[in-house]
Parts: structure tokens; C-alpha cells; sequence
């Protein structure tokens, strides 16, 4: 049931969100429905990459609570140790911890007094790629006392030939890994919402309702500082997934960073908006459901 037919060309998807962005999401939500027997599923996480994550983490997660969404984090491991203390306090609501790497992915530019994005896994050998792995998944046991069973990669986008996956799946595969959500849209409009590929269940993150090849997340819309998008635009977009989904059952796979949204309304009014034709689910929820 999980395993990936045969993929069209990456061509005809990219006409696709040119032309025809609703033909992308009516394919998207076939997939879902030959998986799927439920109602629209929301799978918010949250990739908590800075020390401004760390401060604001906690109201972010009450706020959502509030809603009946319990969020996905993935934290690097040095992270998760400098948060420690509130981490393990939202660990112990129920929220699931995914491995996301040992290593911090930026630092604090000073002149331009912004986070910067380093340590780009495509960028690393292999051996260091593997140690990566293996410390985020140690770190994670050492601070909230979990075995990890999913993993996302660090700036995933830039992680995507089948090199890079075919290495990323087997070292989750012999770690005893089960899934991973490390892929862009174009995967789900492809293969599927959630699908099995060399042992490892994949769950792509979802795209924009108008360019459903764009990843829907809280960068793009409220944070890069070259950003051609705003965060009105981004309650559109969710309010228009929110009404597709209402008749067309969907999995919405997004995430974003805390520090972006802890004081943007629109963000928690979006996620108030989608609960309304969404039950929200973690990732492993997901997986017992399909399994």
C-alpha cells in the first residue's frame, strides 16, 4: 500500500504548478484517498534551529495546544541540550521529538543581526553525515530519555538526488529508523502523502495551495529578509487548502521555526482556521494508521 508507483516526469509537474496548480492538489488528494480512509489530517512540526526558538517555544506550543495541536519537533542536538529545560517540559505534554542532527545548522550573523544557515548536508562527507545522524539520535536519549524512530534532515531542500537519499535511507534503515519527512512537495504529488521507499516510510512536506511545488512554511512567509511573500498571503494559502480540503480529504504536512511566528496572529489564526476540517496527527499516528 505504501510503496511508490512509478513516478510521471518531473516535467509534466512542474506544468502543472505552472498551469494548473488545482490539478496538482486533485492528484494530491487521489493519493491520499488510496492510503487514507479518514478525514483531512494536519501534521504541524516545527524545526527549532536557533536559541530564539528556545525562548519562545513554550507559549508558542500553549497557544497551539489550545487548539487541540500537539506539534512535531525536530531540534539539533546541541540545541535540545541548551533547551533542555523547556523541551523536556513540552516532551512530557506528548509532543513527539524527531532526530534532526547533533550539530547546530546556523549561527548569529552579527553584521547582517540575523541567523545564518550553515552545515548544509550536502555540503559534508559521508562519514561526517552518518556521525551527524548518530549524535542526534544519541542526544535525544541522553536529555528526554527517547529512542527516535524518525528523522528529518537539516535544510532539507538542498538534500534531494537519489544519492543523497539512497545514503539517508539506509543509515535510518540501520539504525532501526521507521520513517523520515526529509522531502520537498514535488515527492508527495509524485508518490504520495506517505510512502515506503528502500525500507524507510517518507512524508514530504506539503506545498503552497497556488504553487503547490513551493514549500508552505513560516520563512518564506514571515521571516526571509528577501522575501516577496507576506503573512496575509499565508493565511490565504492555508484557507484556501483548508477549503480544498474540506471536500477533498488531504494530508498537510507543514512546518516552521517558533521564533517566526511566536507574535504573527495570522499564523495561529491559519492553524484555528485549518482545525476546522482537520484532525491534527503526529507523524508515528500517521504511520500506525496506514500500517
Amino acid at each position: 500500500m505504501l510503496n511508490p508507483k512509478i513516478g510521471l516526469p518531473i516535467l509534466y509537474f512542474r506544468l502543472l504548478n505552472r498551469n494548473y496548480p488545482l490539478g496538482l492538489w486533485k492528484r494530491y488528494a487521489k493519493l491520499f484517498q488510496g492510503v487514507f480512509t479518514s478525514s483531512s489530517i494536519l501534521a504541524l512540526s516545527f524545526d527549532c534551529d536557533t536559541d530564539q526558538d528556545i525562548d519562545v517555544v513554550w507559549d508558542v506550543h500553549s497557544r497551539l495546544m489550545d487548539m487541540n495541536i500537539l506539534p512535531i519537533y525536530a531540534v539539533p542536538g546541541d540545541l535540545l541540550k541548551r533547551g533542555e529545560k523547556v523541551y523536556t517540559r513540552i516532551f512530557e505534554t506528548g509532543a513527539e521529538f524527531i532526530n534532526h542532527g547533533g550539530r547546530e545548522h546556523t549561527y548569529f550573523d552579527k553584521e547582517l543581526n540575523r541567523h545564518v544557515s550553515c552545515f548544509f548536508y550536502d555540503q559534508q562527507t559521508l562519514d561526517i553525515l552518518k556521525e551527524d545522524i548518530v549524535l542526534g539520535h544519541n542526544t535525544l536519549q541522553s536529555v528526554l530519555g527517547v529512542t527516535p524512530t524518525g528523522f528529518r534532515t537539516p535544510h532539507f531542500g538542498t538534500f534531494q538526488r537519489n544519492e543523497h537519499l539512497t545514503f539517508l535511507y539506509q543509515t535510518l534503515r540501520e539504525m532501526g529508523y521507521v520513517f523520515s519527512s526529509s522531502t520537498v512537495p514535488l515527492k508527495g504529488y509524485q508518490y504520495g502523502p506517505i510512502y515506503k521507499k528502500s525500507g524507510i516510510i517518507e512524508i514530504p512536506v506539503t506545498g503552497t495551495f497556488t504553487e503547490p511545488m513551493n514549500i508552505l512554511d513560516t520563512w518564506a512567509f514571515f521571516e526571509a529578509p528577501d522575501r516577496q511573500k507576506i503573512a496575509s498571503e499565508y493565511r490565504n494559502e492555508c484557507n484556501q487548502i483548508g477549503k480544498f480540503a474540506s471536500t477533498n480529504p488531504i494530508l498537510l504536512n507543514i512546518y516552521g521555526d517558533p521564533s517566526h511566528i511566536y507574535n504573527e496572529p495570522l499564523f495561529f489564526e491559519s492553524m484555528k482556521d485549518l482545525m476546522q476540517t482537520m484532525r491534527n496527527c503526529n507523524f508515528s499516528q500517521l504511520i500506525e494508521a496506514v500500517e
